[in-house]
């Protein structure tokens, strides 16, 4: 949000579009740019761009120690990187300085807001627990990181699977996807952040400025809300300060703009989860019977409509179970699978008599 050099005829050119009411996007000064989001195969990797400003974020997560004043909280943390695309305008410290504003901006607006429940990343109370990072790449800035950034943000935890965990005394299981179905993050609400411009005293106001409308800009508002209503955040900065008539009216505006995206990132997220869910989970309680490797192969893939993940079958008790003691019960060696029922215990019967009869007898010998 620092300062940035531009020329006269740039300056000139575009506060007078904005005198106009006019953009050089051909923007009306309440209108953003459009927001284009992608999904990878892997959970909670994101590509967002907003106009020409593009951002991928990368879920990550891993087991650590809880602090000890949350012994039963998880983690989160948030790392931007712009050494893609250097600031020429700026110098190495004050590169440093506008990613370490924006970064902060982002840690309040996402992890001070609560948006995560950190207490569903605990595995196990006061000894481990989960932590989540996410890193965010900038490729290429044309105004507004911020608003890009958060979003990005936003859709890597949504679209994030957490491994699920057994804990059994000291032992602890983390379970791969085709093990155990991962879970998604529980995410309570949606901190979107909507940026505003200020021009010339601050008599005009714009959403969602450009690069060349971010170097020109007297001041910013900045406003991070959820679906709820609910304020999470206020930035401010530059030189001018505001009425509470503009305060107002910029909250009108984040309202709209917060319930529009919010409904277009749970669409996303779950249209993509309907693609490849079917295909990957088709069945999660089943049994897989391994095919030996002295069969052929055209034995093992006979058909593609069969499917080779089977379900264990529940076998009805035999006739010969339910009506044979285990005192009657054959020897395995004379067993036929032919003889009748009644003759296997008439046999048996008189077999057991015999034994006994001869036992008395040399008893009383």
């Amino acid at each position: 949000m620092k300062e940035l050099i531009c020329s006269t005829i740039e300056r000139n050119v575009v506060l007078k579009c904005i005198r106009d009411h006019k953009r050089l996007d051909l923007r009306t000064i309440d209108e953003t740019r459009s927001i284009n989001i992608e999904f990878h195969a892997h959970p909670g990797y994101v590509s967002v761009t907003l106009g020409q400003t593009h951002v991928i974020a990368q879920a990550s997560c891993r087991i650590t120690k809880p602090k000890e004043s949350r012994a039963s909280e998880g983690h989160i943390r948030i790392h931007l990187d712009m050494s893609k695309i250097p600031l020429i305008n700026l110098e190495n410290w004050k590169h440093q300085e506008f990613v370490q504003e924006l970064n902060g901006i982002l840690e309040q607006n996402i992890r001070h807001s609560n948006c995560l429940d950190l207490e569903s990343l605990c595995i196990n109370s006061g000894e481990l627990v989960w932590s989540i990072k996410i890193d965010l790449i900038v490729l290429n800035n044309c105004g507004n990181i911020l608003d890009c950034a958060n979003i990005a943000t936003l859709c890597s935890l949504y679209h994030f699977r957490l491994p699920e965990v057994s804990v059994h005394g000291s032992e602890i299981r983390v379970y791969s996807s085709t093990e155990r179905r991962a879970r998604p993050l529980r995410i309570l609400h949606f901190p979107i952040n909507v940026l505003f411009a200020f021009f010339i005293d601050g008599h005009y106001t714009l959403i969602d400025p450009n690069s060349d409308e971010e170097r020109l800009m007297d001041g910013f508002f900045s406003i991070s809300m959820n679906q709820h209503k609910e304020i999470c955040g206020i930035h401010m900065g530059g030189k001018l300060g505001l009425k509470k008539e503009q305060v107002e009216l910029c909250k009108k505006l984040a309202f709209k703009k917060v319930l529009e995206l919010t409904d277009r990132i749970r669409q996303v997220v779950t249209d993509y989860y309907k693609t490849i869910e079917p295909i990957t989970h088709a069945q999660p309680s089943i049994i897989r019977i391994d095919n030996d490797e002295d069969e052929d192969d055209d034995s093992s893939s006979s058909s593609e409509s069969e499917d080779p993940v089977l379900i264990k079958p529940e076998i009805p008790p035999s006739p010969i179970e339910n009506n044979v003691s285990l005192l009657l019960m054959p020897d395995l060696d004379n067993l036929s699978l032919t003889d009748d029922v009644s003759t296997m215990i008439a046999t048996n019967v008189d077999k057991l008599t015999s034994d006994l009869e001869n036992d008395d007898e040399h008893d009383n010998e």
